[in-house]
């Protein structure tokens, strides 16, 4: 199993916003075979968090590649756009026997 970490740097003013697309970005990635973990905000960064997981990186890099192509996605991705100032993504996965 691993997580996937999405760090999206939103000033105060736009995270409603980024909150309110909160679920529908979590349906796209839920269909696409990327679960979802929860959603939070870093209010001393100005971050909204989004954690998600997947069987493995295969599985990641494959459903990755199914939302890239999904055309409602794409679009929805455009307009979302606008509110967010940086994405950082991270990949994490959990150390055998620690």
């Amino acid at each position: 199993m691993i997580r996937i970490v999405t760090r999206l740097l939103v000033s105060p003013r736009n995270r409603a916003a980024v909150m309110a697309n909160a679920p529908k970005l979590i349906a796209f990635f839920e269909k696409h075979g990327v679960r979802s973990e929860g959603v939070f905000e870093n209010f001393a960064d100005s971050e909204v968090i989004h954690l998600w997981s997947a069987a493995n990186m295969q599985a990641y890099e494959e459903a990755t590649l199914r939302i890239r192509g999904d055309a409602e996605f794409r679009t929805f991705a455009g307009e979302a756009a606008q509110w967010i100032e940086l994405e950082r993504k991270e990949l994490w996965r959990a150390v055998p026997g620690a």
